[in-house]
């Protein structure tokens, strides 16, 4: 079965918020599977800020929507 989305397709919650990149499928550590329809993402909270920090975190397939899908 095909994911919704891809590693470095770029995506933002429903409810709005930045820019972010999927980083992968969840990988569940304590249950020792991966999480289908659950994405790791990477995001900045601000543009053009050298000393922003990365975030990372797993979001729903259900509460993301595409913004750029990735060039393959």
């Amino acid at each position: 079965m095909k994911s919704k989305f891809e590693s470095g397709d770029v995506v933002k919650l429903i409810s709005g918020g930045p820019n972010m990149t999927i980083h992968g499928i969840h990988y569940d550590v304590l249950a020792n599977q991966y999480v289908q329809d659950m994405f790791d993402c990477v995001w900045f909270e601000k543009d053009n800020d050298p000393k922003q920090e990365a975030h990372y975190g797993p979001f729903g397939a259900d509460d993301l929507v595409i913004v750029n899908k990735r060039n393959t």
